[in-house]
């Protein structure tokens, strides 16, 4: 990965994680990011961060498995940069430390995608698709499925299953692609 896009990737986690955190917090953060409408399960946002205008996509899980763990806020995102040279960014932040020597898998409708941490940019609570070439296919299986799966292992070694649903998902990336063209 280079420096740059190490860079971009840094800046965008923590510009979501940061928004997810404070969303309807009466803060001055808050005024700098904008709802664009929820669409079912999906909700489409825009807003700033260092490098300029971002929006995104997010959605929490309808079911996380098991339910007896304790985590932090659970989201999965679909980030597009105004501008920007790459299609997407696909992330799914799961709540606790991923192992490191694991493989996160995105699974829609059965076809799965792997996913890779980089405990460089984040503190290993985030994964990211393995490939970007990926990412069109991944964002078109999302638009055209019906269900999104996230498995992963804690460095405790829980296996965890974040089960979403894609109703809605396909009129929230068209809100994205139309204010972040």
């Amino acid at each position: 990965m280079s420096n740059k896009l190490a860079k971009s990737i840094k800046n965008i986690s923590a510009f979501a994680v940061a928004m997810l955190a404070f969303v309807g917090a009466p803060m001055a953060f808050a005024q700098e990011v904008t709802n664009l409408g929820t669409f079912k399960f999906w909700t489409a946002w825009k807003g700033k961060d260092t490098d300029g205008v971002i929006c995104y996509i997010s959605s929490q899980p309808q079911d996380s498995q098991p339910t007896n763990v304790n985590r932090d806020p659970i989201h999965f995102l679909v980030i597009h940069r105004k501008g920007s040279n790459y299609f997407n960014e696909i992330q799914a932040l799961v709540g606790y430390p991923i192992e490191i020597d694991s493989k996160p898998i995105a699974i829609i409708d059965g076809k799965s995608y792997t996913m890779t941490i980089d405990t460089e940019i984040t503190d290993g609570s985030a994964a990211w698709l393995a490939s970007t070439n990926d990412e069109r296919a991944f964002v078109d299986g999302m638009k055209r499925g019906r269900e999104l799966i996230v498995k992963g292992t804690s460095q405790r070694g829980t296996n965890t299953t974040d089960t979403y649903s894609l109703s809605g998902v396909t009129a929230a990336i068209a809100e994205i692609d139309k204010t972040c063209k």
